[in-house]
């Protein structure tokens, strides 16, 4: 009997701290760039799609200023009002109602006044889009600083569309330059508290019967 109730929890701990684990784990394809990056037709769900628009823009993975590893993501804009450059990636096999969480690293020496920086998740269903998060507009400094967001999957939606960009959309000149790295992007789950309390007794339960045979 004891053996059996041994054997129960033991499976019950692993199975709980594995879907724990499951949910901690990076959903996004070449995190951290070291794949090319190469703009082709759908799907994007595993890759980066790499995004431009305008003289001067461009959006490629060139390795020149990596967080880690040897790959980054580089944008840029060149002393060109009007223009944008970006990257996104589909994540899939999501449920409505789940926390999620979107974050990623990125620097710039360029002046900041110069152009914006802006993330956002698309929520999106299997053939379009249901309803987009608001930009958040960090600030990306000469170091490598990370920016994050938790966001709750809506009703309809199974896929998260997260997209970087920088935009320069004004008039006031043809000095606006943008030069801004991004690396070691990252989506997970968060895990439900319930999923986590179960794997946390399940543990404790294993604990205190390794105790009481000793």
């Amino acid at each position: 009997m004891k053996r059996s109730r041994f054997a129960l929890f033991t499976a019950m701990a692993v199975v709980l701290m594995a879907a724990s684990q499951a949910d901690a784990q990076n959903l996004l394809g070449n995190p951290g760039f070291e794949d090319p990056v190469v703009s082709a037709p759908g799907p994007f769900a595993g890759r980066w799609e790499p995004f431009n628009g305008g003289a001067g823009s461009s959006s490629v993975g060139d390795g020149l200023m990596p967080r880690t590893g040897a790959g980054n993501l580089h944008l840029g804009i060149t002393a060109t009002n009007n223009t944008f450059a970006g990257a996104f990636q589909d994540v899939l096999g999501l449920s409505p109602g789940q926390l999620v969480t979107f974050s990623g690293w990125h620097k710039s020496a360029s002046d900041p006044a110069g152009y914006v920086s802006e993330y956002r998740i698309e929520w999106r269903d299997a053939t379009t889009e249901v309803s987009r998060t608001s930009n958040l507009t960090p600030v990306a400094t000469a170091d490598y600083t990370q920016f994050s967001r938790t966001e709750t999957v809506p009703a309809g939606a199974n896929t998260a569309r997260v997209v970087y960009a920088i935009q320069t959309f004004s008039d006031a000149g043809t000095a606006n330059t943008g030069d801004v790295f991004l690396d070691d992007m990252s989506f997970t789950r968060i895990p439900e508290p319930a999923t986590v309390g179960l794997a946390g007794m399940a543990g404790l339960a294993l604990v205190a019967m390794r105790r009481r045979r000793r």
